[in-house]
């Protein structure tokens, strides 16, 4: 799953800034990325990095400049340091995803997912916001952003994967207007902690309010 559960909104801190993330922040994408990942990485990438050096490999990711993984698709909340952040680019860029490299078994149990996916729309593909920081409306202004990008480069719909029994996550897609589109069926397996299968949700309308 790549949404990581905000629970609601508060007063956001006056010190809290919106901006395009940099290179520079590609450790704390990766960190962030993590904890939005909601286990997702750690089962991917166990035989290639201990859990404690999962950032570091995943940042080297992110501070490419190619790739919908890139830090050029990112946004972040920063005070004096990122606090949040969002992924979001094109669905149909994960065709061009080299999985190559990661273990073919468990790419084989996650493909479910991918095949379910709506190539047509822009895709979430993580928010996550360091526990201090939410309930203060995070959350919602990183998926503003990410519907403001979904508009400017023509898309008529935003979509996200959850989790099934991520509830807190699915309320927050709903939330912000999205709707289930379907349910995916992914076989258990001792790394995945989640049950129930995944979510396709899909917000049809990029407009605010």
């Amino acid at each position: 799953m790549h949404i990581k559960p905000m629970y609601g909104e508060g007063l956001m801190s006056s010190t809290v800034v919106f901006r395009p993330a940099q290179p520079a922040d590609a450790y704390a994408l990766a960190e962030l990325s993590i904890m939005a990942g909601d286990g997702l990485y750690e089962f991917l990438l166990e035989e290639m990095a201990p859990k404690e050096m999962l950032a570091g490999l995943i940042a080297r990711t992110m501070k490419q400049e190619t790739g919908g993984f890139s830090w050029r698709h990112c946004f972040v909340a920063d005070d004096k340091g990122v606090v949040g952040m969002i992924n979001a680019y094109p669905a149909a860029w994960l065709r061009e995803e080299e999985q190559d490299i990661l273990p073919q078994d468990k790419v084989q149990i996650l493909d479910p997912i991918d095949q379910a996916q709506d190539w047509e729309s822009f895709l979430v593909n993580g928010v996550a916001v360091r526990p201090p920081y939410r309930r203060q409306g995070i959350g919602k202004r990183l998926m503003e952003w990410a519907i403001e990008q979904a508009t400017a480069a023509g898309f008529v719909k935003i979509s996200a994967n959850v989790w099934e029994d991520n509830i807190a996550g699915r309320g927050l897609l709903v939330d912000q207007g999205f709707s289930l589109q379907t349910r995916i069926q992914v076989a258990e397996h001792i790394g995945l902690s989640h049950v129930g299968g995944s979510l396709l949700m899909v917000r049809p309308k990029l407009t605010f309010g």
